[in-house]
């Protein structure tokens, strides 16, 4: 993925499931995510998200 593209708020793929965007630091290419599956927040370089259409659905549930 490419950092420009995401925006907080955002629902990205991540170990097969999605998460949210909490916050984007471009500098560093990280962003900040909450983890529904986990219940946590986690910092996550942009390499390790998948843009999956079916996450922009905006809701987790959605799976």
């Amino acid at each position: 993925m490419n950092i420009e593209e995401i925006r907080k708020g955002e629902w990205l793929e991540y170990h097969e499931h999605p998460v949210e965007v909490l916050s984007v630091d471009k500098q560093h290419s990280m962003v900040t995510v909450w983890d529904e599956k986990n219940q946590s927040k986690v910092d996550l370089h942009v390499d390790e998200l998948t843009a999956d259409p079916q996450c922009h659905c905006d809701s987790y549930l959605y799976y």
